[in-house]
């Protein structure tokens, strides 16, 4: 059920509880549309109430911390839902230039108050802080002379003539600025619309956006005090054959669909035309490559080869679809992974990822035996410099793959303790605690727990809180037992009392055998 509005959120101004609800239903790109509804004639959030919203987060409120309910006390806005926070600070950095300085500098101290602030949200923060900071070494540039307007706005009109919907969705970009001329600048062209027509459409328009009001308003919003309002701005039914109006909605709509969906089937076929220039113009050179004789050669990177750093995703799927990347012999594989260790400059991100996704996952997940001595040289080699991209695709892979999987649990055993960086080990941790615990996860936890690496205060905390709550469905399970006595000796240093009196509950429930030494081991860790 929708949690009702909190007390402090009833005392805000509409608009801002408006904000916050879309921020928190919808994003920052529909409070973005609220803000250029409210006030479009001085630009999106000019006229919003910012010295309330931020008086409103900043103030300080109570709650309870930590396991034990400490009682303490935070600014509002940290704690709003993480998702709520993201979106509120990236829509500041879209009105920045309309938020007073005063009310950024505010939010941003209030966000430093929190050591365990989402990295998320810290990385939106520290972007705020550097355009404060920017602007303050040098001025910003004077505003849009009164010709630079005009002639924006004329732009503005030509993309929106091309686009069914476009006078809708740029509407706040046409609205008449102060002591801007009534005529269309030069250039633009300005269609003559039926006075019904604009009617019936700025009539649909504000139903739209009450729509949206109320879908922005949780459960049990009677009690925020609302409701009246809302009944309040209802416009009144248009006169007119209401009938004759649906019938032209539902065949401009099905106009549009049919528009909507040639623009769609003609940039599919503009794609797979590009994709496979592109593979005729480079993939047989790069297969060529690939069934050469192995020589000493092959220890440097091909130049043909940084072709990988200047294509797109579709291009890229495509090049290893036409070199059959996935099925290829295992020898060439470990070629091409030579390869890209040499690659200069890296391969980005999303690129890597395709790569990993073709290259090793179809190979992984079939494993019914040990992976042979080619395929893991493929798999180390890649994993030394894309072991991020690689963790996203494949581990994920594994962890939510049907069955036992006992080939693909030693593998990745094997890839924590042997071939991963620390923070990648952090990573695989992170999505084992995503999915439900089962036996052939136990051993990866175990793998990362031998690593001896220090555990992130956030990440300990969960990994303790899963073993605590799944507890009962291992309680005759011998590898649980044994992994929550590694919690208790690998992270003795960083576990709390709390949570080793909850971890010691949990081996106490526990009726796996060898009980009495695993609480042997215990004793010794205390």
């Amino acid at each position: 059920m929708e949690p009702r509005c909190p007390p402090w959120l009833q005392l805000c101004p509409r608009p801002c509880r408006l904000l916050l609800h879309a921020l928190a239903l919808s994003g920052p790109g529909a409070a973005l549309r609220l803000l250029q509804r409210g006030q479009p004639h001085q630009g999106p959030g000019q006229a919003f109430p910012w010295q309330a919203l931020t008086a409103a987060l900043c103030a300080q409120e109570p709650w309870l911390e930590g396991p034990k309910d400490t009682l303490a006390v935070k600014p509002r806005l940290l704690l709003l839902p993480v998702l709520c926070q993201r979106n509120l600070l990236s829509l500041l950095l879209v009105v920045q230039d309309a938020v007073p300085r005063d009310c950024l500098e505010q939010l941003l101290q209030a966000l430093e108050q929190d050591s365990r602030v989402d990295p998320w949200v810290q990385t939106l923060g520290n972007l705020l802080q550097r355009g404060l900071k920017a602007e303050e070494s040098s001025p910003r540039p004077p505003a849009l002379s009164s010709a630079c307007q005009q002639q924006l706005r004329g732009l503005c009109q030509k993309i929106a003539q091309k686009k069914p919907e476009g006078q809708r969705k740029w509407n706040w970009c046409f609205s008449k600025q102060p002591g801007a001329p009534d005529s269309v600048p030069q250039g633009g062209k300005c269609k003559e619309v039926p006075e019904e027509n604009l009617e019936l459409d700025n009539e649909r328009e504000g139903k739209r956006l009450l729509l949206e009001e109320a879908a922005f308003e949780p459960l049990g919003s009677q009690e925020c005090g609302d409701e009246a309002g809302l009944e309040e701005e209802v416009p009144e039914e248009p006169s007119g054959d209401a009938s004759a109006q649906s019938t032209a909605k539902a065949a401009q709509d099905s106009s549009q669909q049919d528009a909507a969906g040639e623009l769609r089937k003609i940039s599919q076929t503009e794609l797979a035309a590009e994709v496979q220039s592109f593979v005729q113009m480079h993939g047989q050179g790069l297969k060529m490559l690939l069934l050469q004789e192995s020589s000493h050669s092959e220890l440097r990177t091909p130049s043909k080869l940084s072709i990988l750093n200047n294509c797109s995703p579709s291009q890229l799927e495509g090049l290893c679809s036409f070199l059959q990347l996935s099925t290829c012999p295992e020898p060439f594989l470990v070629r091409f992974c030579s390869w890209l260790l040499a690659l200069s400059p890296d391969l980005s991100y999303t690129s890597a990822a395709i790569l990993a996704e073709q290259l090793f996952l179809r190979r992984v997940l079939s494993l019914t035996q040990p992976p042979s001595r080619h395929l893991m040289a493929a798999l180390t080699s890649f994993c030394s410099k894309y072991s991020h991209p690689f963790c996203r695709v494949l581990v994920a892979a594994v962890l939510q793959g049907p069955g036992e999987g006992a080939e693909q649990t030693k593998l990745l055993c094997e890839l924590v303790e042997e071939c991963l960086e620390p923070h990648s080990v952090q990573l695989v941790l992170s999505q084992v605690l995503e999915v439900p615990l089962s036996e052939k996860l136990l051993p990866v936890l175990q793998a990362v727990l031998g690593r001896q690496e220090v555990l992130p205060p956030e990440l300990l905390d969960l990994l303790v809180l899963t073993l605590c709550q799944q507890a009962p469905a291992f309680a005759t399970s011998l590898g649980f037992a044994k992994l929550v006595t590694a919690v208790l000796t690998a992270c003795q240093s960083q576990v709390s009392p709390a949570q080793r009196s909850s971890l010691a509950a949990v081996l106490e429930r526990s009726s796996a055998a060898l009980k009495k030494s695993l609480q042997a081991v215990l004793e010794g860790a205390r």
